[in-house]
Order: structure tokens, then sequence, then C-alpha cells
């Protein structure tokens, strides 16, 4: 699928009008749990194993000037998933998850794992949010500031029938999320 023909039908899914809505759009998405958008991003993009939405916010909404940032391609993606692979893993931790590239091609290669996602970025959180709830993936996001600890938001995203669930944990520290 051409970048413009997502980009359209992403926008007519979440009936807005332009790019800059769509991260405020999928968090309203995910913490009010509207499946009826999931299931028709799924049917638009049918392949789950793609990353649909890292070409958007790539392209449109990534800040490479100041916060350097930039995508995980695929090929690289698939070599670190691969590259990490073991016969008795159960957690997965992605450090600087973005929308969630590495996370999604490890899911691709067991989807039975559970993730912690750390991203600093509150922008592109609602993308991961998605991304992980759309995939049905068990996982912890942490909006975190990775080198000095400081976390700021907690989100619980736990595996349904379909698609996750997203909660929002505020502050709660993340052990005692783990344990519960």
């Amino acid at each position: 699928m051409e970048l413009k023909e997502l980009v359209n039908q992403t926008l007519a899914i979440f009936e807005i009008s332009t790019v800059s809505e769509l991260s405020s759009a999928l968090y309203d998405t995910v913490i009010h749990n509207r499946t009826e958008k999931y299931i028709s991003f799924k049917m638009m993009v049918g392949d789950l194993t793609v990353d649909w939405l890292q070409k958007i916010f790539q392209y449109y909404e990534a800040d490479r000037k100041e916060k350097m940032q930039d995508y995980t391609p695929v090929s690289l993606a698939r070599f670190c998933a691969k590259l990490t692979e073991s016969d008795d893993e159960t957690v997965v931790l992605d450090l600087c998850a973005g929308s969630g590239a590495l996370t999604i091609q490890k899911w691709n290669e067991n989807s039975k794992l559970h993730f912690v996602c750390a991203e600093y970025d509150n922008k592109v959180i609602p993308y991961l949010l998605f991304n992980l709830a759309i995939r049905n993936i068990n996982a912890v996001v942490l909006h975190e500031d990775v080198l000095s600890g400081e976390v700021y938001k907690i989100y619980k995203i736990t595996a349904g029938q379909d698609f996750s669930y997203v909660s929002d944990n505020g502050e709660e520290r993340y052990n005692d999320m783990c344990t519960s």
C-alpha cells in the first residue's frame, strides 16, 4: 500500500483530517478500547507483521533535527529479533520502543512473549499502544527517560480475545504492577 493511500484511509478510520491529529485519535482509541477502530484498521492493512503506523509517523511526525528520531529498518529489526532469540525467553525489553518496530518483529517470531517497552516521546506512545493492542500483545509500556530512569507514566496492555485492553496506570510503580 502506498503511503498516501495508507494515510488517507487511516485518517478516514479515525475520522480526522490531518496526521497531526492522529496521535490523539490513537490515544483515544486505546484508552477507550474502541474495538471498531481496531477492526477497521486491521481490515484495511490485513498484514499485522508490518508496522504500518511507523511509516506514517516517520514521514510526517518524526523530529529528526532535535530528537534525532529515525526508524528501525525492517531488515535490522528482523535481524535483532532472530539474534536475541532463546529457547527460554518469556519477556522482551525494548528500551527505545518508538512505534514498536523491534517489538513487532519479536512478536512475529513468538507471539506468546510478554513485552516491556520504554519510550520517552509521548507523541509516539499512542502509536506504540495502538500497535500492541491491535496485535493482542501482553505488555507494559513505560513513558520513561531510560537514561535517568525517571518514569512518567505506565500503561498495562492485557491481551484479550481479539485485541489487547490498554489501561493507564498513571504513576503506579512498575514492580507493583507486575505482581498484580
